[in-house]
This record gives structure tokens, C-alpha cells and sequence, in this order.
């Protein structure tokens, strides 16, 4: 049985890897890759790169065909540290993906260089009532059902 070890070795030998300095790089000299970002969908929310396509580790087999239909595109592949994109990489080549990158260092070096990272708008931009009314009148619904449930509740007792 291969340890995790043998596993990031086999990964190494068959994926190319770029430090995030290189991939800043690559992308600024304006290379059309497809951006996939691996991690948990928390992660993703807190910040990604720009343009970048979301599919977690844990869907990647099921996902990326459809996502990511072209697979001769150049695709670079990242998640948090550097490890899960290796390996996801390396099952994307499995599914017949041709030009893949992995992202050593992953979106956390990215951060640590304070490149511009994609981040979701902030609940003052993005939340909130559109029509304050509204918003009242929906509480005033959900409190008169609250109260009918009780009501019901009390007289099955």
C-alpha cells in the first residue's frame, strides 16, 4: 500500500508545479488558463483569485467535466497550501486533462504576498432589505404563524 508520501511523490513526477510567484507572473503576461480552486467552500468564500472556478476537492471527479469541459486548456489548479490541488491535479490527469499546473504554496502563499485576491461583497454591499417594508411584513407573517402553530399545539394537549 503507498503511503501519502509515495503518493505526492508519484503526483510530482507526472504534475508541473509553479510557486505563486510564478503563476502571478504567467497570468499578468496575460496566459488565457483556466483557473480551478479546490478548497472547501468556506475557504473559497473568505477569498480566491479573480476569474477562478470553484469546484471542492471532495467533487472534483463529479464536477470538473463540466465545468471545465476543454480538457487541452491549460489549467492551473489550486488549493490552501499546495498538497490538494498535487493530487487533484494528477486525478484530472486521469480523467484526460492534458496541460496542468499545481500551485505550490497555494492560495495561502498567494495571500502572504498580498497579491489581489477575489473577494464575495461585504454584508453592507450585498445584504439587507430592498424595501424595509416588506421585510416588516414578512416578520409580521412569520410571527402570526408562530403563533397559530402554538395555538394548534395547545389544543392537542
Amino acid at each position: 500500500m503507498k503511503s501519502r508520501e509515495d503518493l505526492l511523490k508519484a503526483a510530482r513526477e507526472e504534475i508541473r508545479e509553479m510557486s505563486v510567484e510564478e503563476v502571478k507572473a504567467y497570468l499578468d503576461e496575460g496566459n488565457d488558463s483556466v483557473l480551478v480552486d479546490i478548497r472547501g467552500l468556506d475557504e473559497w468564500e473568505r477569498g480566491h483569485l479573480e476569474g477562478a472556478i470553484h469546484i471542492p476537492r471532495g467533487r472534483l471527479e463529479a464536477e470538473v467535466e463540466e465545468k471545465v469541459p476543454d480538457k487541452s486548456k491549460e489549467t492551473i489548479v489550486y488549493c490552501a497550501g499546495g498538497v490538494r490541488s498535487l493530487l487533484g491535479a494528477l486525478s484530472m490527469q486521469e480523467l484526460g486533462y492534458e496541460n496542468l499546473i499545481s500551485m505550490d504554496g497555494g492560495f495561502g502563499d498567494w495571500e502572504d504576498a498580498h497579491y489581489p485576491c477575489a473577494q464575495p461583497p461585504t454584508p453592507e454591499e450585498d445584504e439587507g432589505p430592498l424595501n424595509p417594508e416588506r421585510l416588516i411584513d414578512e416578520i409580521s407573517h412569520l410571527e402570526a404563524l408562530v403563533e397559530e402553530k402554538k395555538e394548534k399545539l395547545k389544543s392537542t394537549r
